[in-house]
């Protein structure tokens, strides 16, 4: 690819990535995504198909990738300052609390969250940290919305699991004590 072949490129496909990006990460970072999967691009522009019809979407490929990542760091920033709180009251596993708040909300949440795989984590940081709706969720994870759907319940399942395994010790019945 030559200059001006990505030149073209450029001026063909940076609104709509620009577009693509606001949507999943708001304005302020939807432009550096652009700039980052450009860069990226520019790097990699040996790599490019040699059919042009496929630039569109190899370019659409790395700016979705970038948005992932853009959403896993907030996530790590979300984490960070979501999980600095114990714990409190009746396990929720026995109220029918949604398992995905606790998550969340506490130290046992956090606990919880490590034994999950990286996919899982993926798909909790998209499904309830972004709240995303199921279409908008399968496509930022690149699957159908009747498979994001059925992850997500498969999580929501997985959680109950993790979240009963992992009681809290010295709660009291009142729910007054910490951990």
């Amino acid at each position: 690819m030559i200059e001006e072949d990505f030149a073209d490129l450029y001026a063909a496909l940076r609104e709509p990535v620009l577009a693509f990006a606001v949507r999943r990460v708001g304005r302020e970072a939807a432009k550096d995504v652009v700039s980052e999967t450009f860069e990226v691009a520019w790097r990699k522009r040996a790599e490019f198909p040699d059919d042009r019809t496929k630039w569109a979407a190899w370019i659409v490929g790395i700016a979705k990738n970038k948005v992932l990542q853009e959403l896993e760091r907030r996530s790590r920033k979300h984490h960070d300052n979501r999980f600095t709180e114990d714990w409190l009251g009746p396990h929720p596993a026995s109220t029918g609390e949604d398992v995905a708040r606790v998550v969340v909300d506490s130290d046992a949440g956090r606990r919880v969250y490590r034994a999950l795989s990286p996919a899982e984590k993926l798909l909790f940081d998209v499904a309830f940290f972004r709240e995303l709706s199921p279409q908008d969720g399968a496509q930022v994870l690149g699957i159908s919305t009747s498979a994001f759907t059925s992850r997500v319940n498969r999580l929501r399942q997985r959680l109950r699991e993790l979240q009963e395994l992992d009681p809290p010790d010295n709660a009291s019945t009142s729910g007054g004590a910490t951990r």
